[in-house]
């Protein structure tokens, strides 16, 4: 601390007394001008310890009278209640050294009006706090240029959120194209990275600074006290009665907001995060005003004011899908909830983190498991969270129609020649391994649309030209479209619903054309009722104490990662080889001393496994279970065989693994296989025709020519054409937006669908068909972890067996089966039925 000035150090001192470890840590890097990463966990004083080294020189450079006008640091957020927070936060060191009037901080998001930003142009403030697409907005316009060239500090922070994604990448190349600007400065950017606890650090190094830069990194662990529990309503009873199950739950959960003053519930989606508010209100009615909903289709100003009532205690619960997990400030919270797993440990420790959200304070969290096997996998979450075992961060590597955006941001600023193209481009981590090929498809496709679109209409995709060596736009026209259409978020059909005059939020056009005048459905934690429904917008009224229709938001479920399922096989494996060995009091002791679970859990998950046991196998991490059912029920659907494969390598493994093999079944035998996953396996239903034994389906299991049978698969799907829809709005194929304008859902999906015909048929190697197979495989499905399943299935323990009724392993993904065959019962009902038909097969009724 006594390397800062002495008035920060005043401050310090006044306001905390002393630095955190992270701030200890990072401060010497920062004020050598070095580089850094600093990984730490939620409360550790990360955001001021990336601030502290910049408000130290903008306090020297004011004293000895060298702080010019213009931006000497800039903040980047993915959030842009972040930057709000920031805002208010850097007030305090300000207005304690008394330099609000000398040092100015300014804030340029999609929220900022045109008076504001009008403001910040005729006078910069010397820290700009931003996000990743308004940052590519400034970059190409001539008159922020001046005010850009003084950067000397970039702070990004939640760097672990956009690492795996597009405004990642599409943060890299801004970052590369301002130090470019940095005409006659010494040194390079000083780049400040922060995240939460992530892995591997390196990585995040390289994604920060790009290639071959040197990065210091800090990691300031932080102890603070975690803890992390098991909560479920099953008994000693793995499969408690329909209905049951949901009614314990919320008794749980509403005791918990009795008990605590204030908490906040995580749901995986927003369907649910609706559903919970309701039954929670519902079931504790004198606190009904006290629990609200927060997810990202509620309006902004609905959201800043559960926010706003969270940090100043006046609300008991918060339900919300994901939309709370990063920094924004939320005061006091005493105990996070999340029902289920979050799917993977990095996401599960930074929900947890936002209880005791200080240095001091400690955390806790609560895991609901709703049925015997989610018991399992929350149980193995639990344990890895304690012990930190994290998983690996993804980069998004090359993305195509990212490239192109800034390609034409680069024309736009002018003075980049190819090299300079390429020198810049290649320096950005994820664009390290893009080739001069690609590139060449990249610009060639900007200079006229491409192949099949140039010789008609290359007045209408022209985005850039060269003059002599030096890449620029054709015209007006497309810089203003361009400024239009920044960004890597795509538009979905989304319909506004108004309460009165107050905007509650959005929902889905196609949830909407379901409803007819008069259907009730949940938005923001309330029952509306629908009054009438006009272009993009749709009336309401209260609905208080009516039965609802909730949301079925087209946000996907989260996909299980890697570490956590490998953790769930091998626990699976554990209770395999014990139950064949040890007696049953033993199994309970061990779950219960490794896992920290209840008694009565433990017995629930060994009950389970005989279960499992008395009709097949316990599926392991070295064996392939496949069960053939064949329903012999009376009105059953006729001439139908089930094949479960228990693969356990997640949901979105299991989706292309299934597609493949569906592909190769239909090739094998001919017909099509209806298909259901889950995060521990696939359900394939076949015609007795299609019938196979376990010899075929090794054939089928076979890794040679696996990619370029997932390729045909997907040519049948909609899957392709859904990912084109996005890619061919971030790579300015179609303008989702026109200046002045919004242009209608309809245009885009028309014009999309177009233009995927035109190309798939005419030139299929087209990058912008080629990122939208890449995100299909990739992004969506997880193509690399199913190819690395069918490399290894030849050495897997294979069995088939034939059983009498749907096993207790296999609940799951019938469960699911009806859930997305949209069938009339309702999937715990299915459950409970499908207890009742193992229980008259096997004698137990």
């Amino acid at each position: 601390m006594s390397s800062l000035h002495g008035r920060l150090q005043a401050w310090i001192a006044q306001s905390f007394g002393k630095l955190t470890e992270a701030q200890e840590l990072t401060l010497p890097h920062i004020l050598a001008g070095q580089s850094a990463l600093l990984s730490s966990p939620t409360g550790s004083g990360k955001t001021l310890a990336g601030f502290l080294g910049v408000l130290d020189h903008l306090v020297r450079s004011h004293e000895a009278g060298r702080l010019s006008d213009g931006i000497h640091a800039v903040y980047v957020s993915p959030l842009r209640a972040l930057t709000y927070d920031i805002q208010k936060n850097l007030m305090a060191p300000l207005e304690g050294m008394g330099l609000t009037e000398v040092i100015r901080v300014g804030l340029r998001t999609g929220d900022t009006s045109a008076a504001e930003r009008a403001k910040l142009k005729r006078k910069p403030p010397h820290i700009l706090l931003t996000t990743p697409e308004s940052l590519a907005i400034l970059l190409p316009q001539a008159s922020w240029a001046p005010w850009l060239e003084q950067v000397r500090f970039v702070i990004v922070d939640e760097l672990h959120a956009l690492a795996e994604n597009k405004r990642g990448a599409h943060l890299t190349l801004s970052l590369e194209r301002m130090e470019n600007r940095r005409v006659g400065q010494d040194g390079r950017l000083v780049r400040i990275g922060l995240s939460a606890t992530a892995a591997p650090l390196p990585l995040l190094a390289e994604l920060l600074v790009g290639k071959g830069h040197s990065c210091e990194i800090v990691e300031a662990r932080l102890e603070k006290n975690r803890r992390v529990e098991v909560m479920s309503p099953l008994r000693r009873d793995p499969y408690p009665p329909a209905g049951y199950t949901a009614q314990r739950v919320m008794q749980d959960i509403a005791q918990i907001v009795e008990r605590n003053r204030s908490v906040i519930i995580f749901c995986n989606t927003r369907s649910a995060t609706e559903s919970i508010t309701h039954r929670l209100k519902n079931a504790l009615p004198k606190l009904s005003e006290k629990i609200e909903a927060h997810h990202a289709s509620l309006d902004r100003d609905v959201r800043l004011e559960v926010e706003d009532r969270l940090k100043q205690g006046e609300l008991r619960a918060v339900v919300c899908s994901t939309s709370l997990e990063m920094g924004i400030d939320i005061g006091s919270v005493d105990c996070v909830v999340m029902i289920s797993t979050p799917k993977g440990i990095s996401r599960a420790l930074q929900r947890i983190g936002r209880s005791g959200h200080s240095i001091h304070a400690s955390s806790h969290g609560i895991l609901v498991a709703t049925n015997v096997n989610d018991l399992m996998e929350c149980v193995v979450c639990a344990e890895m969270t304690r012990a930190v075992k994290l998983d690996p961060v993804r980069v998004l590597e090359k993305p195509l129609d990212v490239l192109a955006q800034h390609l034409v941001g680069m024309a736009m600023e002018g003075g980049y020649t190819r090299e300079k193209v390429c020198t810049t481009v290649g320096a950005a981590y994820p664009f390290r391994d893009l080739t001069e090929e690609e590139l060449d498809r990249v610009l060639n496709y900007l200079e006229g649309g491409g192949r099949s679109l140039e010789g008609q209409y290359r007045e209408n995709f022209g985005k850039i030209r060269w003059i002599g060596d030096q890449l620029a736009i054709p015209s007006r026209r497309v810089e203003r479209e361009y400024l239009a259409n920044i960004g890597t978020i795509h538009t979905e059909g989304m319909v506004t619903v108004l309460l009165g005059k107050r905007r509650l939020g959005s929902v889905e056009e196609s949830f909407m054309k379901g409803l007819k005048v008069g259907d009730i459905f949940v938005l923001a934690g309330r029952t509306v009722r629908l009054v009438e429904t006009g272009v993009a917008e749709a009336r309401v009224e209260d609905a208080v104490g009516r039965l609802p229709t909730v949301p079925a938001w087209n946000a996907n479920k989260m996909p299980l990662s890697s570490g956590l399922a490998r953790e769930v096989a091998s626990l699976r494996t554990d209770l395999a080889e014990r139950l064949g060995r040890d007696a049953d009091e033993e199994i309970w002791d061990w779950l219960v001393e490794r896992y920290e679970i209840s008694s009565s859990n433990a017995q629930a998950i060994v009950k389970h496994c005989h279960n499992q046991l008395r009709v097949s196998r316990i599926p392991t991490q070295d064996s392939l279970l496949i069960e053939r059912f064949v329903d012999d029920r009376e009105g059953r659907e006729a001439d139908l065989v089930q094949f479960f494969f228990h693969t356990l390598i997640g949901r979105s493994a299991n989706d292309a693994l299934s597609r493949i093999i569906a592909q190769r079944v239909k090739e094998a035998v001919g017909g099509n296989a209806m298909v259901t996953i889950d995060d521990y396996g696939f359900l394939l239903a076949l015609k007795s025709f299609q019938d196979l034994g376990l010899e075929d389906w090794k054939l089928l299991f076979s890794p040679q020519d696996a990619e370029a049978c997932m390729q045909t698969a997907l040519q049948q799907s909609e899957l392709v054409k859904w990912n084109f829809r996005g890619v061919a709005q971030t790579g300015l194929m179609i303008s989702r937006n026109r200046p002045g304008q919004e242009r209608k859902i309809k245009q885009l999906r028309w014009s999309t669908e177009i233009l995927f015909r035109v190309l798939s048929e005419h030139e299929p190697d087209h990058p912008m068909l080629t990122q939208a197979y890449r995100e299909a495989t990739h992004t969506f499905l997880d193509l690399p972890r199913a190819m690395a399943y069918l490399e290894r299935a030849a050495l897997l323990d294979w069995h088939l067996v034939d059983v009498p009724v749907v096993s207790p392993f296999s609940f799951g993904i019938y469960a699911s089966k009806i859930r997305e065959g949209m069938m009339l019962e309702d999937p715990e009902e299915a459950i409970e039925r499908l207890w009742r038909e193992y229980e008259k097969k096997v004698g137990l009724g």
